[in-house]
């Protein structure tokens, strides 16, 4: 990252080429900034305006689920 950039601003970080097998790499800062490691599970989510999907972590998920069911 350069120096006096804000990471929790930044937004690109490089393009990403989907393989012959439908298989992507998400660059290597943004794995470090997001703790996304080696057999993390990531949840694919299709954007409502069909131009995208979002990734998050299934983890995150559980998390959220975890928070609201033991009320």
């Amino acid at each position: 990252m350069n120096k006096g950039t804000c990471a929790k601003r930044k937004m690109f970080y490089g393009m990403i080429t989907l393989t012959e097998k439908g298989q992507i790499a998400i660059p290597v800062e943004l794995r470090r900034e997001l703790k996304i490691n080696k057999g993390d599970k990531l949840m694919a989510i299709k954007r409502k305006d069909n131009k995208g999907i979002n990734l998050i972590k299934s983890e995150t998920v559980d998390d959220f689920i975890k928070k609201f069911s033991n009320n």
